[in-house]
């Protein structure tokens, strides 16, 4: 049996929301961000909104209670307000971990009942207590940001459904807040709303991979996996579940199928580029193509890369061949860079260090850190 998750009651909250933190969720370095940002903020708040406060809201303000509560978070760090509008929106914003603002509009209050709005609460509660606002933001527009957006939803998703402890209300939240519809509308028949996933229309929907949300029904999914862990489970009733890595593996799975599996597909693509060229620069400017180092990129990289290679070069002279073949590295360096920018800060130097030692090319890290 896999070894259980430690208890989430001993926590603070900003341990236990990492506790849950979703696979493909990588944490980031924080920055440092100008205070006077968040004062001169909830100052335009204050004067066009309503405070959630004991005094003028007091229901509301109970849920926010209870959420803190829930979250072990020191409500103290918390301020909320309700915005007028149509829309259905929920908003955090903070600048560091000493504090947050948490935004709520009036649709989403006359939309939800109160134990479903502490799901909503706790959820942008989430990205206050895993840092998302203040992370460094290289990922930019990438295929991996898309990835990494989506995974912070799945993240904040869960710290919701610590903060209101019952998967049929947090269901019910996001259902009810994604649709605009009342419960006098939906049945609330999960199998049914699953049922769409099955569909050919879902299964090739490819608009997604360029949004910052998952679809509803794949959060919902996402959720009642992870109500079925032992960090909800011990949080919410005190009994032991399921592992949440093998859950995050098989959630990491449904939104492969489908939304991330051709963006996964270009991340790894890159990767392998930049490997493949790395490898022939070094044996290219090494000035040996020799028949073990075709071998060596034939079962790396397959027949067809190795055979690309010595097409590429075998009529140019050598410092023409070595000039041709930096291009294409450098050209591959970037390309792995802009659509895996997380990935590539973390990976690129130990590559090139991996191709040195085993091509025998000193210095080659160096040169290339030069050129790029």
């Amino acid at each position: 049996m896999p070894k259980q998750e430690r208890n989430t009651h001993n926590m603070d909250a900003f341990e236990l929301a990492s506790s849950v933190r979703y696979l493909d969720d990588a944490k980031l370095k924080t920055q440092t961000v100008d205070s006077a940002l968040i004062n001169n903020f909830e100052a335009g708040l204050a004067l066009n909104s309503l405070k959630i406060s004991p005094e003028i809201t007091p229901e509301l303000y109970k849920c926010l209670e209870s959420t803190c509560k829930n979250l072990n978070l020191d409500i103290e760090k918390v301020n909320a307000y309700v915005t007028s509008s149509p829309e259905i929106q929920a908003g955090c914003m903070s600048f560091s971990k000493d504090s947050c603002i948490i935004t709520l509009t009036s649709a989403v209050i006359n939309l939800l009942d109160f134990d479903e709005i502490k799901f909503i609460m706790g959820h942008e509660l989430g990205h206050f207590l895993l840092s998302h606002n203040i992370e460094e933001q290289h990922i930019n527009e990438s295929q991996e940001g898309y990835i990494k957006k989506r995974a912070q939803e799945i993240s904040v998703d869960r710290v919701g459904l610590l903060a209101c402890k019952d998967i049929d209300i947090a269901t019910k939240a996001i259902t009810k807040s994604l649709s605009g519809l009342s419960e006098n509308y939906i049945s609330f028949n999960m199998q049914g709303f699953l049922k769409q996933l099955d569909s050919d229309v879902a299964k090739n929907e490819e608009s997604g991979q360029f949004s910052s949300h998952p679809s509803f029904i794949l959060r919902v999914k996402a959720l009642l996996r992870f109500s079925l862990s032992d960090p909800y489970l011990q949080h919410a009733t005190g009994t032991n579940g399921a592992n949440l890595q093998e859950i995050d593996k098989l959630i990491q799975n449904d939104l492969n199928v489908y939304i991330d599996k051709d963006l996964r597909r270009d991340i790894d693509y890159s990767k392998k580029m930049f490997s493949f060229w790395g490898y022939a620069f070094a044996y290219v400017k090494g000035g040996s193509l020799s028949k073990d180092n075709q071998t060596i990129l034939a079962n790396k990289f397959g027949e067809d890369m190795k055979d690309k290679l010595i097409k590429m070069v075998q009529s140019m002279g050598k410092d023409d061949a070595i000039a041709a073949v930096q291009k294409k590295l450098l050209e591959s360096i970037s390309s792995y860079r802009n659509i895996a920018p997380n990935t590539a800060k973390k990976e690129l130097n130990m590559l090139l260090l991996e191709i040195e030692k085993e091509t025998n090319q000193d210095n080659f890290f160096k040169e290339i850190l030069q050129n790029i």
